[in-house]
């Protein structure tokens, strides 16, 4: 009865992958779900080829054997990786990292439609994914995601729906770009000036446009047809570089100026200062108490953050920072009362070789990929040794490479 099932689901999917590729015609499903649903949500199951709803795919019980993903994001993950396959998307030269840790965990909705079938894009993914890794994939995706709309963008405005970005990077069609780019920055006129309700939009596509430049010059490169491609991107380049400054550049830094005039700075009193120390300090204590006595990870995971809030505030540095601090910085910092130069020391005054001592220094990666200090206080140090000790006890894997958990919300 199995064999019969999945011999009936490979017939319909069959189906589906037809309809997919053309993008027009109803899908066979094997469980309907209430309510409106999109194409794109429903993926097939990797063992009986099964249409279910991707936030049903994990509890589907397959009647041909096989291990049962753990999570829903690696039945997601291993049911696109097959349906992408399927569709011969390695056709398309598509990096295969690019896939894997940006693409398949992406929204799928129509600008991912958009980004699977141009070439440029996810060209520039990849090259971006090299630079900055896999740490980055959210910021590529949410690039990568501004072209495509970019993209659908100049399609509707020019009415030509079926041609790539790489078509559109010419000089023909840059004012289109830059109408394009007004849409979608909320650009309008106020008083005589020009305003943008989404300002950082008009930097981050002027960016992008001129790193889409080069790589269409890249490909151009290793075609017959360079010449050709070469003239429209100089040609697009020419116009940009003369007109983007005044027409887009300039109009938004100033109207983001303004935004700052006559508006007041609200700097912290003392006692809001007072009150956070005395209220981290207390925090942790108990929390270090408590987990010396119960090890569970609710409490390792709170003391945690409460160290990491300490070492933002006391640093006075970018939140993310002191996050990236991983397990190795802290338990490979060299002594540096013993490393540090003779020389230097002697030279130091009396309350810098006294908080020299008392201070304990870790280096993290920072902006660009910078060196940044991290100071921590005997306090933070002796909470931050507990939660290393303590890794273990509380269910945390040995895989995991992060002390501190990466966390985005603050809890000042």
């Amino acid at each position: 009865m199995s064999g019969l099932k999945c011999l009936k689901n490979l017939g319909a999917f069959q189906h589906n992958v037809n309809v997919l590729s053309r993008g027009t015609g109803e899908l066979i499903v094997a469980r309907r779900t209430s309510g409106k649903s999109s194409a794109h949500s429903y993926l097939p199951c990797t063992r009986c080829f099964g249409f279910y709803h991707k936030h049903d795919l994990w509890r589907h019980i397959c009647p041909c054997r096989g291990d049962k993903p753990k999570t829903s994001k690696d039945a997601i993950v291993n049911s696109r990786s097959l349906l992408d396959g399927t569709l011969s998307a390695e056709g398309t030269g598509i990096d295969k990292d690019l896939k894997k840790h940006v693409l398949y965990r992406m929204r799928q909705d129509k600008r991912y439609d958009v980004i699977m079938t141009d070439e440029l894009i996810p060209k520039f993914g990849s090259s971006l994914l090299k630079r900055v890794g896999v740490k980055g994939r959210r910021r590529i995706a949410a690039r990568m995601r501004l072209l495509a709309q970019l993209l659908q963008t100049v399609r509707e405005l020019v009415d030509q729906p079926d041609k790539s970005l790489q078509f559109f990077l010419d000089s023909t069609y840059y004012d289109a770009i830059v109408e394009a780019t007004e849409k979608l920055s909320g650009a309008a006129y106020n008083d005589g000036h020009r305003v943008f309700a989404k300002p950082a939009v008009v930097a981050s596509i002027g960016n992008l446009l001129k790193k889409c430049c080069g790589l269409k010059k890249g490909l151009a490169a290793r075609r017959s047809d360079s010449d050709d491609l070469c003239k429209e991107v100089d040609r697009f380049m020419i116009l940009f570089n003369s007109d983007w400054s005044d027409s887009m550049s300039c109009p938004t830094s100033a109207a983001q100026k303004q935004k700052t005039y006559n508006k007041p700075e609200e700097l912290p009193t003392t006692d809001d200062l007072v009150k956070l120390k005395e209220f981290t300090e207390q925090k942790l204590s108990d929390l270090s108490e408590r987990l010396k006595s119960e090890a569970t990870y609710t409490v390792w995971r709170s003391l945690a953050e409460t160290v990491l809030a300490r070492l933002v505030v006391f640093n006075k540095r970018r939140a993310s920072e002191p996050a990236k601090m991983l397990l190795s910085h802290y338990v490979k910092r060299p002594d540096w009362n013993n490393r540090s130069n003779s020389e230097l020391l002697k030279n130091l005054k009396p309350m810098e070789k006294v908080l020299m001592q008392r201070m304990d220094l870790v280096q993290v990666p920072g902006k660009r990929n910078r060196r940044v200090p991290i100071l921590i206080t005997p306090e933070d140090g002796q909470a931050m040794q507990l939660l290393v000790d303590t890794r273990s006890r509380c269910g945390i894997a040995k895989r995991t490479t992060i002390s501190l958990p990466q966390i985005r919300k603050m809890v000042i």
